[in-house]
């Protein structure tokens, strides 16, 4: 009897760095709608949520899916297989650069400020193979860190 073929983790696919640059573009000014219309927490209540949530450290994403895919869809003009790309590559890139304060430094883009990727760390993210993983919610793309600070220093 045959043994099954593991199974082959989704690629996904490279886009061109400008058409990334836009998704960016994007999804940054959607990140700053949703804080903008999103009260502030008073602190008397982080206390109280802090006290009853020791367990929880995740708090869930602000970061609606559908909203973003049709975002891009309308503003970018893409096709499904494409808006997909981009919302893979763009919340990777988000997650990646969250998590890695020194990482972000180093592929902002210093003459724009600290919210504009370099070209290297454009081409990167819009390039660089992504890491697909599946859960029970779904699939989540991730960059490989030190992939990606390589990608950064080698030019």
């Amino acid at each position: 009897m045959d043994d099954p073929a593991p199974p082959v983790p989704p690629r996904v696919p490279p886009v061109e760095p400008d058409l990334l640059g836009s998704a960016i573009f994007l999804f940054a000014e959607y990140l700053q709608r949703i804080a903008d219309e999103t009260p502030p927490r008073d602190e008397d209540e982080d206390e109280d949520d802090d006290e009853e949530e020791d367990d929880e450290d995740e708090t869930p994403s602000p970061i609606n899916m559908r909203d973003v895919l049709d975002l891009f869809a309308e503003e970018l003009g893409t096709t499904v297989p494409v808006t997909l790309t981009l919302y893979m590559r763009v919340t990777a890139l988000y997650r990646l650069l969250a998590a890695s304060p020194s990482l972000a430094r180093l592929a902002s883009d210093s003459d724009e400020g600290e919210s504009s990727l370099n070209e290297d760390a454009l081409v990167a993210a819009a390039r660089l193979d992504l890491h697909v993983t599946r859960s029970g919610a779904g699939a989540v793309a991730d960059f490989d860190p030190r992939q990606f600070r390589d990608a950064l220093t080698s030019s």
